[in-house]
């Protein structure tokens, strides 16, 4: 359980002025001082508790997490604890659709890397001048700001970590709509209803942000050794059903053509054992496949439009 005394030192419960707030957020509020709102810090470690123990079960699964921050305060902590935990991230600027049009955005991403890979060849391969290497390393500057972190983004997305909701109005709305859980750092002055696990707290002072983000953190790096210990346990299984099926069949030159078709019929039986298990485990982590489209017939004679199978041809 998170420390009261600890949260006070970070300053996660000064909240913003009495003028400024969400009725919403009441239930969350102690009381008020000098025209500021007061957070009432045992339903932040409440609140804390709960949000840690999500996503500790998410990195349990081995679903990424989305880290989110683009205000001054919060980019500096979300870039380094993305980093550690090597997770994706968006610190500068949120990018409209990288949820909701993820397809779109994923040119801008593909685009980065095929100017970062022209750079690095530059000097092997010269086959760019320098005006040209020089717009290129601009690119690269801009499109790192802007879509670097969410380069090796993997879907499906287990949830995503806000820092001030009201300063990241856009990547709540399109979690919505993608339906993914939100866990957020949520002020007075903001809306709460949106976010499926709400922290309140102070999301302006950098210690307050640290000391949240840390502790989730901590969760996730928990979930994240229970998944590296499930695959471990998998690839065990793995081997040892291959060492029980690892029986070879030997055919005789002399044996009738009966016998022999019975030892084909056997090796064949626990080929099938071999390969079960396998398949098993790979279906459940793999996702559900969309159902292959069947592509429409196309008429060689493009003069003759097609008739429909169901309708038949009218005659003259």
């Amino acid at each position: 359980m998170v420390d009261f005394k600890d949260l006070i030192k970070a300053g996660v419960h000064f909240g913003h002025r009495c003028s400024v707030w969400s009725p919403r957020m009441e239930p969350y509020i102690w009381g008020h001082k000098n025209n500021v709102h007061l957070i009432d810090v045992s339903k932040t470690a409440v609140q804390l508790e709960k949000a840690a123990q999500f996503l500790e079960s998410v990195a349990a699964e081995g679903k990424p997490i989305l880290w989110v921050g683009t205000k001054k305060p919060a980019q500096g902590i979300i870039y380094s604890v993305a980093e550690r935990l090597g997770m994706p991230y968006v610190t500068h600027r949120w990018v409209g659709g990288t949820l909701s049009n993820h397809p779109q955005v994923k040119k801008s991403v593909t685009k980065l890397l095929h100017y970062e890979d022209i750079l690095a060849r530059a000097e092997k391969y010269p086959y760019y001048t320098k005006k040209e290497l020089n717009t290129f390393q601009k690119v690269v500057e801009r499109l790192k700001k802007n879509v670097g972190g969410i380069v090796n983004l993997k879907w499906p997305i287990g949830a995503i970590v806000l820092v001030d909701i009201k300063k990241e109005s856009s990547a709540l709305k399109e979690a919505i709509v993608m339906g993914i859980p939100v866990v957020a750092l949520v002020d007075t002055n903001s809306d709460p209803s949106l976010v499926d696990y709400v922290i309140p707290g102070n999301d302006d002072a950098p210690r307050s942000i640290k000391f949240v983000i840390d502790y989730l953190e901590e969760s996730v790096n928990r979930g994240k050794e229970k998944s590296a210990a499930k695959k471990d346990v998998s690839k065990v299984q793995e081997e040892e059903v291959l060492e029980e099926a690892d029986v070879t069949i030997v055919l005789d030159e002399d044996e009738t053509e009966e016998q022999k078709k019975s030892k084909r019929a056997a090796k064949k039986a626990l080929e099938e054992t071999k390969r079960k298990p396998l398949k098993a485990a790979r279906e459940k982590d793999e996702p559900e496949k969309k159902r292959a489209i069947k592509p429409r017939p196309v008429s060689k004679d493009k003069s003759e439009p097609l008739q429909s199978e169901s309708k038949p041809a009218k005659k003259k």
